[in-house]
């Protein structure tokens, strides 16, 4: 392999001097550098990243963890389009991107397999159980490892998170179902432990509050993000002969689960019963009917992600360490005014 020293003999200067062209420094001679660059493309020299990591500190690598035990994350709609913003937002900036997919637990924990990598930061875009805040995202927050996360709450020097405004987009789906006439709501949620299904529920119970309608605790199930799960909660709330006009789904994929079980039942949706979702995955609008839902923004969730990262990185001051974006309700075809308003 070619080093700079090769290059430093053959040109008739100091290994120094090489070094400062090759890093692009302006106080070397001009004709000096012509001369090196030319050398090197002769020679086939190529850096050597694992040696300018160790003289620079830094490996220009951000490390991404996302899925769970069930999900690698790959294939989750939600997920698709964070990623790749997290993708170009760092590309941008110099950085190559290593992505984790394998959360099992002997393998180390997060703070430990960044440390064997040498990630420079990492991003956490976890579901399901890897939201869990446990030992080992504690030990995250105290490492020093700059990290930011998506819907996972993080304090510290060098973490932040971002998230959608979950509790008020949830409010206004059910504001919206109010508006037509329903009174008989049922909400499936995503799971007990997470911030995001915890935000989702009192925004759903706190726009029944706000119209004085009365809380039916019987009404609310979890469906923990997945279609199985929720196509069976959706049925079984059916059987149980409550006076139930609409669903609110904790996430679309659950959302679409339910329309599908209702269907299978003997229901019309959205003339027996309105259903409302939650991300606005592609598949919300070619679902039959198209599902009326809550938007997030989700290449901007991975785009400010990626930007707080790199300014925990760089030593600057976060654009802010903790950033709510807004959602959108998008009305489509799943609701319709309530027969038995």
């Amino acid at each position: 392999m070619v080093s700079i020293k090769d290059i430093a003999q053959k040109a008739g200067v100091s290994i120094s001097t090489v070094s400062r062209t090759l890093n692009n420094y302006t106080d070397v001679n001009p004709k000096t550098k012509e001369k090196i660059f030319r050398i090197a493309k002769e020679l086939n020299y190529y850096p050597n990243a694992v040696a300018r990591s160790l003289v620079q500190k830094k490996t220009n690598t951000i490390g991404v963890f996302f899925g769970n035990k069930i999900n690698s994350g790959f294939d989750h709609p939600f997920f698709q389009d964070v990623i790749s913003a997290v993708r170009e937002v760092v590309g941008n900036a110099g950085y190559d991107m290593l992505i984790f997919t394998n959360q099992k637990r002997e393998r180390g924990t997060y703070t430990t397999l960044s440390r064997e990598r040498s990630v420079d930061g990492i991003v956490l875009l976890l579901t399901g159980e890897g939201k869990k805040r446990d030992e080992h995202m504690l030990e995250l927050q105290e490492s020093g490892i700059p990290c930011t996360a998506i819907d996972i709450p993080l304090s510290g020097v060098k973490c932040g998170y971002v998230e959608s405004d979950n509790f008020n987009g949830t409010r206004a789906a059910v504001e919206h179902l109010i508006s037509l006439g329903h009174t008989g709501i049922a909400f499936i949620g995503g799971d007990e432990i997470s911030k995001t299904s915890y935000d989702r529920l009192r925004g759903y119970q706190q726009a029944l509050m706000d119209h004085k309608i009365g809380f039916d605790p019987s009404l609310i199930t979890l469906g923990y993000f997945e279609k199985s799960r929720a196509a069976e909660e959706t049925r079984k709330l059916m059987e149980r002969g409550k006076q139930i006009t609409a669903f609110i789904a904790a996430s679309d994929e659950m959302a679409i689960a339910a329309m599908q079980t209702l269907n299978e039942m003997g229901y019309r949706v959205p003339e027996d019963v309105s259903v409302i979702g939650f991300d606005d995955i592609r598949e919300a609008v070619y679902a039959q009917p198209a599902l009326t839902t809550v938007r997030q923004e989700k290449y901007k969730l991975g785009t400010v992600a990626a930007e707080v990262l790199l300014n925990l990185i760089d030593g600057k001051d976060p654009i802010c360490q903790h950033v709510v974006l807004p959602c959108e309700l998008i009305v489509r075809k799943s609701t319709a005014i309530c027969k038995k308003s």
